[in-house]
């Protein structure tokens, strides 16, 4: 297991005010996303993925949960999400699916380039089927599901 003290850069929830989306090759696509909060702070947020595959401004906190649903295309090459900060250009969570190498790859990028990466096998994904992925904002780390299945506890 990865540790966040092995990462040279974490960043605070706080520095994080974009989600983008990479469809991906071969017809794969995200349909929406929304932002939820499990404690009373806020109330539940929609966003529509629109054609820039961009939403922004956001404000993440603890307890806050991310979920993506997409629709899976068979011959799709690799498709992500990425949390960022738009003027210092920091990718503070990159979840890369690979199908092509029936891998998932998380990782952070410190603005000028890629940091230690963490790889899991790839979930099952079925032709023109939907799929829900949620990344989960905990204290210290991400936790990240996919249709309900954890891929990583503690990224």
């Amino acid at each position: 297991m990865v540790l966040w003290d092995d990462f040279r850069y974490r960043y605070s929830l706080d520095d994080v005010d974009e989600i983008t989306y990479e469809h991906g090759s071969h017809g794969n696509k995200w349909t929406d996303c929304s932002i939820t909060s499990s404690g009373p702070k806020e109330s539940p947020s929609f966003i529509r993925v629109t054609s820039a595959d961009r939403t922004g401004p956001i404000k993440l906190d603890v307890g806050n949960v991310i979920t993506a649903w997409g629709l899976y295309k068979e011959g799709t090459i690799k498709f992500n999400i990425n949390l960022k900060n738009k003027a210092s250009n920091r990718n503070h969570f990159h979840l890369d699916f690979r199908p092509s190498s029936s891998t998932v790859v998380m990782n952070t990028h410190n603005g000028s380039h890629w940091m230690q990466e963490v790889r899991t096998a790839l979930p099952s994904f079925v032709d023109e089927k939907r799929f829900k992925v949620e990344i989960i904002c905990q204290e210290d780390s991400f936790k990240v599901c996919v249709d309900g299945m954890v891929l990583w506890d503690d990224f």
